[in-house]
């Protein structure tokens, strides 16, 4: 844990920082390296807890997991991209109506509310 947090001090200066400040000797520090790197130095919190790599079980659980999160993000931007498609669709036709109605005496304008086709023809009632 020190150690991994000592490998994190990027800035000039900062590694004797965190060495003073958790009270060991950079010394100590480089050391500690050193047999991590040689395969001595186990972590206490390691010690007496399960392997923390996963098994040949997780892997492939982990794999189909994303390969479905794969397709599912396929069918989102499927379906998004079909609501966009439907979203301008109905601007189009609503522009259409619109023009129809002011180029034509005749056609009132439908009510905003409603689209044109749901509302009901003269001489028909509805249930």
């Amino acid at each position: 844990m020190i150690l991994d947090e000592y490998e994190k001090c990027l800035e000039r200066g900062s590694k004797t920082a965190f060495c003073r400040a958790v009270g060991i000797t950079d010394g100590t520090i480089q050391l500690w390296a050193r047999q991590r790197a040689a395969g001595e130095l186990r972590s206490r919190a390691r010690e007496g807890t399960e392997d923390q790599r996963l098994n040949e079980g997780d892997k492939r659980r982990l794999k189909q997991v994303l390969k479905e999160n794969e397709i599912l993000k396929a069918k989102l931007a499927r379906s998004e991209a079909a609501v966009d498609i439907l979203g301008k669709a109905s601007a189009l036709l609503d522009a259409v109506a619109k023009s129809a109605a002011a180029t034509d005496p005749e056609l009132k304008e439908p009510e905003p509310q409603r689209p044109e086709w749901l509302i009901p023809k003269s001489g028909k009632t509805s249930p």
